[in-house]
């Protein structure tokens, strides 16, 4: 498990997101009225013909005929052709000036992919392409807000990443309801942005307390810093970069030394755990039909993303076994893992069909136990659930948290105190239709971290994006919380380790709390028989699998 992986920005629902938005920066909820789904259907299928597929590589660019994206096998394919020459404008632009002349327009159509392609390239054959090894795509649309209507904006996104490439797509009616419209302007949902610095910039790290989006759910989480340059100070960003409103009460560090090629985990109680040894997966069963064996034994960002529309439940369960390394170890499971962009897209949906009874929906949530609002988030199948078997059957292990679909979050779960006897330690994971994206599993024999190699550092300044002093409010855990309630608004913390050694290896976390509230602006009547489904056990999931059924045949009509 040296060196590794933890993808910067995933999820293959960025792609979608991407080709089909009328702005690429943001998510917006897709809904029309069934008696317009037609209509819009086709008026999608025209807008994503005139696309200009272009792919970028070390071996060349190309042009990208008869583009498909298949979700099942999570691949992208087209015709490979020679670039022609009208589709060169942003390709031979090494200025970055970004700016094209009125013959040139055709410059708007194009969506430029890059990816490692191998030697393997043929003119005039159909390319198959893994979504997992497109890194980044860029769409070219008219800067609007610029004053020079001949100005384009290269809207970038890394997307390392499997099957979610399908989120935000369709504005397919997919309900015997009218639901009111979003809002354009309303970006995705996220959380708190954590970066490090790593000696000569920030480097972003992750999110942090997903899911907490409302007061009563505030929660302690703890985030590897892997690229913190650990010294006399140590620089941590905590930044607000979606339309919400954040809070944050406390900011700690956690330094830990340990020998050189030691690897250490956290888990969601704030142990840290050093890894003593590392046992893949001997086999690895989704819906008790379908191997994934290979996609969860490595960190590649190739994924066990709970889709199998084969499957006749929306709810979707993956069972792993392991050979058991002895009774009496300190065992632990190992998660590489994320929540999936589909997800965020599809409650960005639900929101929206509260159109302007939006705010009041949110008091009344605000008005309820943690308890009430965990269990309606467990009755929809959100968090994933672990259990282990046993001598007597099966046991839950925990339902865990968000952790965010940004980049994925390396993760620890204690299996110390189930009776675990055979030969085989087996492991069920279950969820909702594409709620989580697994990219690696491991049983993990593991050593408690002592707590003489561990340092709690308070942070010792901190200055907003003003340079305004701002320390007291995340000093301590005391309900005084930092507000960011704009996009742009950061915090800059710094940390003294006063007893840092050049010969010592260490190893970074942050230790937050807190809470964060979306910004809504719907309009429009409240969609109460689309919303009044959702009291059903299970009735998210079962809305994700409709949705992808729907997106997955546009997508099939719209690029072939």
């Amino acid at each position: 498990m040296k060196k590794r992986i933890t993808n910067p920005i995933s999820g293959i629902s960025l792609l979608v997101a991407l080709l089909f938005s009328s702005s690429c920066n943001y998510y917006k909820p897709i809904s029309s009225s069934s008696g317009s789904s037609a209509k819009q259907k086709i008026e999608q299928i025209n807008t994503l013909s005139e696309r200009v597929f272009i792919l970028r590589s070390s071996l060349g660019d190309f042009l990208l005929n008869g583009v498909n994206i298949d979700m099942e096998e999570e691949e992208l394919s087209g015709f490979l052709s020679v670039l022609p020459e009208e589709h060169t404008t942003y390709v031979n632009d090494p200025g970055g000036k970004y700016s094209y002349k009125p013959g040139e327009s055709r410059v708007t159509s194009e969506v430029h992919l890059y990816a490692d392609l191998g030697q393997d390239v043929s003119i005039g054959k159909t390319l198959t392409l893994p979504i997992s090894k497109i890194s980044k795509i860029e769409v070219i649309e008219r800067d609007k807000g610029r004053s020079s209507g001949n100005t384009i904006l290269a809207i970038s996104a890394v997307t390392v990443g499997t099957i979610a490439v399908i989120a935000i797509i369709s504005s397919l009616g997919n309900d015997d309801s009218t639901p009111p419209p979003a809002n354009p302007n309303d970006p995705s949902s996220s959380c708190p942005y954590i970066s490090v610095h790593d000696g000569k910039h920030y480097v972003l790290q992750g999110e942090t307390f997903g899911g907490s989006i409302f007061p009563s759910l505030a929660r302690e989480d703890y985030i590897h810093l892997a690229a913190a340059a650990v010294g006399p100070e140590i620089n941590v960003l905590i930044s607000n970069e979606l339309k919400e409103h954040q809070f944050i009460d406390m900011a700690d560090l956690l330094i830990v030394e340990h020998g050189d090629s030691d690897e250490i985990l956290i888990d969601n109680n704030g142990l840290l755990k050093l890894i003593k040894r590392v046992v893949l997966p001997k086999t690895g069963t989704l819906n008790q039909g379908i191997d994934v064996q290979k996609k969860i034994s490595s960190t590649d960002n190739i994924t066990c993303s709970f889709n199998d529309i084969s499957n006749p439940s929306s709810i979707n369960e993956l069972v792993v076994q392991f050979d058991n390394p002895g009774k009496g170890r300190n065992l632990s499971v190992f998660l590489n893992m994320k929540n999936s962009h589909w997800f965020e897209y599809l409650f960005a949906e639900f929101s929206s069909r509260y159109g302007d009874r939006y705010i009041d929906w949110v008091n009344l949530q605000k008005s309820k136990s943690p308890d009430k609002l965990l269990e309606w988030q467990e009755s929809q199948q959100m968090p994933l659930e672990i259990s282990v078997k046993t001598a007597n059957g099966w046991i839950e292990v925990t339902k865990h948290n968000f952790v965010g679909p940004l980049m994925n979050r390396e993760v620890s779960v204690s299996l110390n105190e189930f009776d675990l006897d055979g030969p085989v330690v087996e492991l069920a994971f279950k969820t909702g239709f594409l709620f989580w994206e697994i990219d690696q599993i491991a049983l993990i024999e593991v050593e408690n971290v002592s707590s003489a190699l561990i340092q709690t550092i308070k942070p010792y300044q901190v200055k907003d994006e003003s340079q305004r002093d701002i320390l007291g409010e995340l000093a301590e855990m005391d309900g005084n919380y930092l507000e960011q309630p704009v996009i742009g608004n950061k915090a800059f913390i710094k940390y003294q380790f006063a007893n840092f050694s050049k010969e010592k290896s260490y190893s970074a976390f942050l230790h937050t709390k807190g809470y964060y509230e979306p910004i809504r602006e719907y309009q429009g009547p409240a969609d109460r028989k689309f919303l009044s489904k959702f009291n059903k056990d299970g009735a998210f999931s079962d809305f994700s699998r409709r949705r992808y059924l729907e997106a997955s045949q546009f997508t099939k009509s719209g690029l072939n």
